[in-house]
C-alpha cells in the first residue's frame, strides 16, 4: 500500500483565517457558506483551513484576500508558506469599504468577469476526480462500525467476528463492482469524523445519517432504515428524580429525563431538535458500552434516566439485562423516528458519493442484500427495520460495465 498522503498544514494561515473570518462575518452578516459560494468552492474546502489550517490552492487564497480586504494580502501568502508575489500593485476588495481616494484600489473593470476567471481556475483544479486519482495505489479505506452487531456474524465462542457477516460481505462487493482493493478497519464511533476529515479512512459505517453532521460528512444512498428507541433504566437511585416510563413523544418532550446519546449520531440531534433537550440534560457518550453503563447505574458519576439510540440495539440490551432495563417505543408502530443507514464519506471526496452511490445501487438492486435484511426482520425486527427498495439490477452485462466504468473514469 501506498503511503497516505495528506494536504498542507499553517497554524499561522488558520489563526490569521479565523480572525479575518470573523472580522468579514461582523462586516457584511454573511456566513462561512456565502464566503465559499464567493470563491467557488464547497464550505467545507473552507472549514478545513479553519479546523486543520489546510492550505488552499493560490487562485482561493487571492479571492479570500480579495474578500476580506486585506491591507496587507501577502500577509495571507506567507502565512500559507507561498512565495509567490501578491499579483496586483495596490490591495483590492470585491466591494467598496471605504470612500475613494482611501488608499485603497476601487476596482470596476468587469470585476464579475475578473471573479468568473478565478473561479474557472478553482474549478479546473478542483474537477471531478476519478477513484483512481482518489486513491492512487493505495486501497479503499473503510471504517467498519461495530455499534450494529446483528449486521456480523460470531465465532464460535460467541464473540463478534468483523470478517464475517452482511457488512464484511457488503465492502467485498463494493471492492469487486469499484475494481479497487479496500482495507477494512474497525474504528470507534467517538473517532470517526476525525478519521474522516483526517483522511485516515475514506469511508465508515454503516450508521444512521446525521444531517448537518459535524465537518459536513458526506452519505451515501441507505443500505436500510433503521429505527430509533429509547433504553430506560427499572430501578431508582438517589441521584436522579423518579420519573414514569415515557408513553409518547409529548412526554419526552415534556418531562426532563436525563438522556445519554452517543456522540455525533442521529439520537443526540434528535435531542437538541426534535425534543428540545436542553444541553445539561444531555449526556453525551463516546461509546454505546458508556451510555449503558449510566443508564445501568453502573459506577457512573452522571446517571441516566434514558438511553436514546436504535431500536435494534435497545432491544438486544433489555434482553441482555431483563431486570435492569426495558426498551421503550421498540414495538412495530412506535419507533420514534426511522432514519436511513448509510456509509459516511469523508467531506473532501464528493466525487465518491457518485461513485459508492452508482456501486451500491447496482449491489442493493440484486437483491441479496435485501433478503439478507428481511431475514434479520423476520427474526424478531418487524418495525425496527426497514428494506430499501431498490429497482433490480441491470441485466444485461454490457449496460452494468458500462455504468460502473462511467462511475470510475469520470468521478460520477
Amino acid at each position: 500500500m501506498s503511503q497516505r498522503t495528506e494536504f498542507e498544514s499553517s497554524p499561522d494561515l488558520k489563526r490569521l483565517f479565523l480572525r479575518e473570518l470573523e472580522l468579514w462575518r461582523r462586516a457584511t452578516h454573511l456566513g462561512l457558506a456565502d464566503l465559499s459560494h464567493r470563491c467557488g468552492v464547497s464550505p467545507s474546502y473552507l472549514a478545513h483551513i479553519g479546523r486543520y489550517g489546510r492550505i488552499p490552492s493560490k487562485p482561493v487564497l487571492i479571492l479570500l484576500a480579495l474578500n476580506f480586504g486585506l491591507q496587507d494580502p501577502r500577509e495571507l501568502f506567507e502565512s500559507a508558506k507561498l512565495s509567490d508575489e501578491w499579483p496586483f500593485d495596490a490591495p483590492q476588495h470585491l466591494a467598496t469599504r471605504e470612500p475613494e481616494g482611501s488608499g485603497f484600489l476601487s476596482v470596476k473593470l468587469d470585476m464579475d468577469g475578473f471573479i468568473e476567471a478565478i473561479k474557472g481556475a478553482i474549478r479546473t483544479e478542483t474537477r471531478p476526480r476519478t477513484l483512481q486519482e482518489l486513491l492512487g495505489s493505495r486501497p479503499l479505506r473503510i471504517g467498519i462500525n461495530l455499534t450494529q452487531p446483528w449486521l456480523f456474524e460470531k465465532t464460535s465462542a460467541g464473540a463478534l467476528d468483523r470478517t464475517r457477516g452482511l457488512v464484511p460481505d457488503l465492502c467485498r462487493m463494493l471492492q469487486t463492482s469499484l475494481q479497487c482493493n479496500i482495507e477494512m478497519t474497525p474504528v470507534t464511533f467517538d473517532r470517526y469524523v476525525d478519521k474522516l476529515c483526517r483522511g485516515e479512512i475514506d469511508l465508515f459505517g454503516p450508521l444512521m445519517v446525521t444531517p448537518y453532521c459535524p465537518s459536513n460528512i458526506l452519505f451515501s444512498v441507505p443500505v436500510n432504515r433503521m429505527g430509533l428507541s429509547v433504553l430506560m433504566r427499572k430501578r431508582a437511585t438517589s441521584g436522579l428524580a423518579e420519573f414514569e416510563p415515557p408513553t409518547s413523544l409529548e412526554e419526552l418532550i415534556n418531562v426532563p429525563y436525563r438522556i445519554a446519546v452517543l456522540k455525533n449520531t442521529r439520537a443526540q440531534l434528535f435531542c437538541a431538535t426534535r425534543l428540545n433537550r436542553a444541553e445539561e440534560d444531555i449526556i453525551v457518550c463516546n461509546s454505546d458500552d458508556e451510555a449503558t453503563d449510566r443508564v445501568r447505574l453502573k459506577g457512573i458519576s452522571r446517571p441516566a434516566h434514558l438511553f436514546l439510540g436504535n431500536s435494534l440495539f435497545m432491544v438486544q440490551k433489555a434482553r441482555e439485562y431483563p431486570d435492569e432495563l426495558s426498551a421503550l417505543f421498540a414495538e412495530p408502530g412506535t419507533v420514534l423516528d426511522m432514519c436511513n443507514n448509510s456509509f459516511a464519506v469523508r467531506p473532501d471526496w464528493p466525487e465518491a458519493v457518485t461513485i459508492v452511490n452508482e456501486a451500491l445501487h447496482f449491489i442493493l438492486g440484486a437483491g441479496g442484500v435485501a433478503k439478507r435484511i428481511q431475514a434479520l426482520i423476520d427474526d424478531g425486527a418487524q418495525g425496527l427495520l426497514e428494506v430499501v427498495p431498490y429497482g433490480p439490477a441491470v441485466d444485461n452485462a454490457l449496460d452494468v460495465a458500462s455504468s460502473l466504468k462511467r462511475a470510475l473514469s469520470v468521478g460520477g
